[in-house]
């Protein structure tokens, strides 16, 4: 048996469950229907390993090709999430596949930001002011598949006193 974690569309609920050491990628993308109790048919979704990416030509790489113990995995009807993430004023565009996670799109962010690793130490992404981008949170999570976008915030974790 295999342990899996499975994140779903617009839920940032994680189901963990166990499935036979031969599982493949059909048998998931059943449960997650079933776990997360879609009604659609599940032609519809795409079934990702965390931190799978797509090319700017539109090629997606898949990192693993069979189900491995612990991994984590996102069923989305999304192919990419489009993002706008503004920071002190400024608001730059990505995208990403939905299984990204907080720190894989945090990374990203500073960098296109330039912002200086020393600088960047106490900054975190947030979806609304109540909602931060959790470092394992899936941004797929976040987002429907009517959208397949998502606004955050770049801001820093620090109060600044006055």
């Amino acid at each position: 048996m295999k342990k899996v974690y499975l994140h779903g569309e617009n839920n940032r609920d994680v189901k963990e469950i166990e499935v036979a050491a031969n599982a493949d990628h059909n048998l998931l993308l059943e449960l997650f229907k079933r776990e997360f109790q879609i009604a659609e048919h599940v032609d519809d979704y795409t079934l990702f390993f965390q931190e799978d990416e797509i090319f700017p030509d539109g090629t997606e790489v898949k990192l693993e090709v069979e189900i491995i113990h612990r991994g984590h995995y996102h069923v989305h009807r999304c192919k990419k999430i489009k993002t706008e993430v503004t920071y002190n004023g400024q608001t730059e565009d990505f995208e990403f596949v939905p299984s990204a996670t907080g720190n894989k799109v945090l990374k990203t962010v500073i960098s296109k930001f330039k912002i200086a690793p020393a600088d960047a130490t106490d900054l975190l992404l947030k979806v609304n002011d109540e909602i931060i981008f959790k470092a394992t949170d899936h941004i797929g999570s976040f987002v429907g598949h009517h959208d397949c976008k998502l606004s955050l915030l770049l801001v820093s974790d620090k109060l600044i006193q006055g």
